[in-house]
């Protein structure tokens, strides 16, 4: 599937580069954006390993999310790919640490980068959504409940570990005040609460994708399953290039249903990954 890149901005990042700029943090807001492209380009290398098309870019705060048309349907896959920028911006942090030991006249030109990666490294495992720990939580949690119901308790989560950041600051103020567990606190509870369906994996709408030359014909293709198939292997029997539509059979090989690929995209909106036919025609 080819697409063009599509950039978008969350409104928490354009105050985030405000409050920078006013500070007159540039040497800082440089360091932190080559971090965040970094970041994201270790998502976007594992993404076209795996054989994701991903091409819809969101510059956020903690990063920059990475989605796409395509179905980002295996849990397993979902959570490599989100592992994958905060591990990148930890081992540049190790080689820096290293860097100053062996040679301390780098330190004051490298940093403010590799603080940057450090701190973006760091946060990015927190366990709120849309960060790459809250990513990781989602698909954890996708495998027992629909995608739906998964987001709100990951957006939950998320909530909840702001209130305990806050509770910390609090805390800090009968010894040492502390206000970066107020800032990453509040932080936290706007992204948590902050909805924005650009920066998310898309696990529907994958049909839409398809651009079929009507005048040329497009080939139909039938497969015969067994219900007991997931809906993960069932997406993944779907291509490009046709239309896949499949005959449900039983163990003693009787025909019990016949899916349309068009109907797999409501599967996916009420069903998780995991999911059997046999649950679903049920």
């Amino acid at each position: 599937m080819n697409s063009k890149i599509k950039f978008s901005i969350h409104p928490l990042f354009i105050i985030f580069v405000l409050v920078l700029a006013l500070q007159g943090l540039f040497d800082v807001l440089c360091a932190y954006v080559l971090t965040l492209l970094i970041h994201e380009y270790a998502h976007f290398l594992v993404a076209n390993k795996k054989g994701y098309h991903l091409n819809k870019f969101c510059l956020m705060p903690h990063g920059i999310s990475l989605s796409g048309q395509n179905v980002l349907f295996s849990y397993k896959d979902e959570i490599t790919i989100a592992l994958a920028g905060p591990i990148c911006n930890l081992v540049i942090s190790i080689i820096g640490f290293a860097l100053w030991w062996l040679f301390p006249a780098t330190y004051p030109y490298t940093q403010l980068f590799i603080y940057a990666n450090l701190i973006t490294g760091t946060i990015n495992f927190l366990p709120v959504f849309p960060m790459d720990g809250g990513r990781i939580v989602l698909a954890i949690l996708g495998r027992r409940f629909t995608r739906t119901k998964a987001l709100k308790m990951v957006r939950i989560l998320g909530i909840l570990v702001s209130f305990a950041l806050i509770g910390v600051f609090i805390a800090t103020t009968f010894f040492e005040v502390n206000f970066t567990f107020l800032t990453l606190g509040l932080f936290c509870f706007f992204t948590s609460i902050w909805e924005d369906k650009r920066c998310v994996y898309e696990r529907s709408h994958f049909l839409d994708s398809k651009n079929f030359n009507l005048k040329g014909g497009i080939a139909v293709r039938e497969i015969a399953v067994i219900e007991d198939i997931t809906l993960y292997k069932l997406v993944s029997e779907i291509r490009q290039d046709s239309i896949t539509n499949f005959c449900v059979l039983n163990k003693n090989m009787e025909q019990v249903a016949y899916i349309e690929e068009k109907q797999i995209e409501n599967f996916i909106k009420v069903y998780p990954a995991t999911a059997t036919l046999k649950t679903i025609l049920n």
